[in-house]
């Protein structure tokens, strides 16, 4: 069956060693040619290592402002203290460099800067994003998220317990760099857990109810770099041919969900990371093969295919390749050792009906999900 899809894209993106470097000429650009006011949006150990200095060096821009204290799954609050930042810097272009979170607070409050409005109304849904904001451009220091070519951020309600995606087209950054130098520095859990994010966001989008004929191959072509070089990534941060591989891989997994959502692992994943406190990669790697073999009766066709594509027997192969792949980079089995307790268990059902819930190659009713997560716990 054909179906209709929208295509939402950066309108440059830049992948190799070294495309760091084009960041000031494409900052230029999007500033109309004018040396423009740069907001520098960063994660403090980016900063630290001197990452933004060496940037600021090579491609001639200063910064009008620099904040680094955005945390892991950022809430609200940071969106907004952002965005008085931005406001009172008069900053006329935003950098993201960091991972997912800094990227997607960046583009956040990018988005709503020139409003001056809180992010709130934006997240409860009682508002869409309706213009342009300041143009970002993002180059990640991690691979997994995917956040730098995404229509959408992923933010945290600390207040009332929530996490989940704002999206709008205005969201997408105007350029792209994702340099694999960048991750060499990853150390080995960062690089397992965002490297199995960006796995279960290349699955999860090639099994889509809504996977397309521009989704599909861009997904299949994600999980044959990941399920191969993650683990050579993982054992050797210096690799930077196994690093190329993750980083592209990674690149193409969030080309590709951009279009197709995702599925019932990331439909859980954000209410029990959050409940948790779980590093969002590490929740999915948990969960990830479990839906599978839950979805395994849904999707066999979809899993063979892609299964043989990659060298494999069949879809049952493919799931069992993943859970040893899981397995290989530290991931257990359930969420028992970070105490997941029963008294979680209906909140978690309750938050988890999303949009990547809804594309999901099965639907699981209320009793299914609590089964599994009194598996899980």
């Amino acid at each position: 069956m054909v179906r209709d899809f929208a295509l939402f894209y950066p309108p440059a993106i830049h992948f190799g060693s070294g495309c760091r470097f084009l960041a000031g000429e494409l900052l230029r650009r999007v500033a109309g040619g004018q040396q423009p006011r740069t907001y520098v949006v960063c994660s403090r150990s980016v900063r630290a290592a001197g990452v933004l200095d060496e940037l600021a060096g090579r491609i001639g821009i200063s910064w009008c402002g620099i904040y680094d204290q955005v945390p892991h799954d950022p809430p609200l609050e940071c969106v907004d203290a952002l965005i008085e930042q931005l406001c009172l810097s008069s900053a006329d272009a935003v950098l993201a460099l960091g991972g997912g979170s800094v990227i997607d607070a960046a583009k956040a409050a990018a988005a709503l800067a020139p409003t001056a409005d809180g992010v709130r109304p934006f997240f409860e849904g009682q508002r869409l994003i309706s213009r342009p904001g300041l143009p970002l451009v993002a180059l990640p220091t991690t691979a997994g998220t995917g956040a730098e070519v995404t229509p959408n951020a992923v933010l945290s309600d600390r207040l009332k317990g929530a996490k989940r995606s704002i999206r709008s087209p205005f969201l997408v950054a105007a350029a792209a760099l994702v340099d694999p130098d960048l991750t060499v520095s990853m150390p080995a859990e960062l690089t397992a857990h965002s490297g199995l994010d960006a796995l279960t966001q290349a699955v999860e989008s090639y099994l889509s109810r809504q996977a397309s004929a521009v989704s599909r191959p861009l997904a299949g072509a994600a999980v044959a770099r990941l399920l191969p070089q993650l683990p050579r990534a993982y054992r050797d941060g210096q690799d930077l041919a196994a690093r190329t591989q993750v980083a592209e891989g990674s690149l193409l997994a969030g080309m590709a969900f951009a279009q197709s959502g995702l599925g019932a692992v990331h439909g859980l994943a954000h209410p029990i990371g959050h409940a948790l406190s779980l590093a969002h990669g590490l929740t999915c790697a948990v969960l990830l093969p479990h839906i599978l073999r839950l979805n395994l009766p849904a999707c066999r066709d979809e899993l063979g295919a892609l299964a043989t594509s990659l060298g494999l027997e069949d879809a049952e192969a493919l799931v069992d390749a993943i859970a040893a792949l899981c397995v290989d980079l530290g991931v257990p089995d359930g969420f028992a050792a970070y105490r997941l307790a029963e008294a979680d268990h209906a909140a978690i059902v309750a938050n988890c009906r999303s949009g990547s819930m809804k594309v999901n190659p099965r639907s699981f009713s209320d009793t299914e999900l609590l089964e599994l997560l009194q598996r899980l716990s």
